[in-house]
């Protein structure tokens, strides 16, 4: 399996603090069955200059590279950052940002109020050849309580990434959860999003099991090989989307 929503790298955002935390933490995500990470700190357009950012990264990954430890863990891991919404990065060099060696890019929204431009925002992304993933979709209770709006972002070609503790922990969601989306192929990759060993560790294997209890192993399979395809920089296939239509109060 594979993780590409983490904040494992050592004192650069909320997460881990020090070498011995990340290690920590890249061993209980060996125990969850990832064998690949892309590492994704925060980084917000509109509070840090990236090329600082960049450095900083650089600087974490290197020292947790050269750890006593790391190499035996023997996870195959990557570059990323988890990038607050701006439409700054309408004119940003956003390759600086993307997964490397992939035209993927983790972007989140705020919680409560939709931004104005996000569609604007993630076309100018798509047209210049880059792939938005949406980080953790079932938090925005914009999209939760309507989640055409999430649709029509899938819809121009956004893929959309869910926690797995949101998948584990469904009733810890107002409106529509994270297992819904995956059922709609609204959702497409799991991620543990996992920020510490004891408050936020990653459980990426229990969502995988309850995914495939609940909608069935096909629905594990396709989320696997969107990951696969993904780090890889392989082209995601455009999922069969279900429209969510309200009945009776309920989206459906």
């Amino acid at each position: 399996m594979i993780d590409m929503h983490c904040h494992i790298l050592p004192g650069i955002d909320d997460g881990a603090q020090t070498v011995e935390e990340s290690l920590a933490l890249l061993a209980l995500e060996k125990e969850q069955g990832i064998k690949k990470i892309v590492f994704t700190p925060h980084f917000n357009p509109e509070r840090q200059d990236m090329e600082e950012f960049l450095s900083a990264r650089q600087r974490s990954f290197e020292a947790l590279k050269n750890a006593e430890g790391f190499s035996e863990i023997g996870i195959d891991t990557k570059l990323g950052c988890e990038v607050f919404f701006s439409m700054r990065l309408i004119e940003m060099d956003i390759s600086k940002l993307a997964f490397e060696n992939a035209k993927y890019i983790l972007i989140e929204f705020p919680v409560m109020n939709r931004p104005y431009g996000i569609t604007r925002t993630m076309q100018n992304i798509l047209e210049r050849g880059y792939t938005p993933i949406l980080a953790h979709v079932e938090r925005y209770e914009y999209f939760t309580h309507d989640p055409v709006k999430l649709y029509d972002l899938v819809s121009i070609g956004c893929v959309a990434q869910v926690n797995a503790a949101a998948v584990v922990n469904p009733a810890n969601v107002k409106g529509v959860n994270a297992l819904q989306y995956i059922n709609w192929e609204l959702a497409h990759i799991i991620c543990s999003d996992a920020h510490s060993a004891e408050k936020r560790p990653p459980n990426t294997k229990a969502a995988y099991r309850l995914v495939q209890k609940k909608l069935g192993s096909q629905y594990e399979d396709w989320l696997i090989k969107n990951s696969y395809d993904i780090f890889n920089n392989r082209y995601f296939d455009e999922p069969v989307m279900q429209k969510p239509k309200k009945f009776l109060g309920r989206w459906r």
